[in-house]
């Protein structure tokens, strides 16, 4: 039976992750907070506002967050937790969304000025589960490859210049993150 090649660009694109997660520690990166917001039910008829529960610390690597166990994501969204102003006028209602959620984040423990990414979605690091299971990444010549778009380029329209070998992006986004 030979080895599958495909399984292989996993193997080696886990261990270079490890390595990665290594030298992010070693070298004290600057970690941020990653968070999931949960919007809760009305009780009694009275609305109440979102929370965000905190799920793990992740080192941003560019458009990726990593976690301690390995764990990949891709970025959602992103607040830094400030103080609410006493009078504030409605600018857009990305603005308005904005400030729904630092409030969440003060009103659930966060300290002020922490970073908190939400809404970010895991990305499986294996062969299996189909294309589903991490989407905008495939193996391209016994390479796994990371598509900017949410689809493999080919399939987005987005041509051959949107998609980077994922080993050599997180060596990128790592050197940048720890100033070597």
């Amino acid at each position: 039976m030979t080895p599958d090649p495909n399984e292989d660009a996993w193997r080696l694109l886990s261990a270079r992750i490890d390595e990665a997660i290594s030298e992010l520690r070693e070298r004290d990166a600057r970690r941020e907070t990653l968070a999931e917001l949960l919007e809760r039910r009305p009780v009694l008829g009275i609305r109440r506002g979102p929370v965000l529960r905190r799920v793990t610390n992740v080192w941003r690597l560019r458009e990726l967050l990593l976690d301690e166990s390995g764990g990949l994501f891709r970025v959602g969204s992103v607040i830094r937790v400030a103080k609410q102003p006493d009078h504030y006028s409605e600018q857009s209602a990305l603005a308005a969304e904005r400030r729904r959620v630092q409030l969440a984040a003060l009103k659930s423990g966060f300290d002020l000025g922490e970073i908190v990414n939400y809404g970010a979605a895991g990305i499986q690091l294996s062969d299996s589960g189909g294309a589903d299971a991490h989407p905008g990444l495939e193996v391209v010549g016994g390479e796994v490859v990371l598509h900017w778009g949410a689809v493999p380029g080919a399939q987005a329209g987005l041509g051959a210049s949107s998609s980077t070998p994922l080993a050599a992006y997180l060596d990128d986004a790592v050197a940048l993150l720890t100033g070597r």
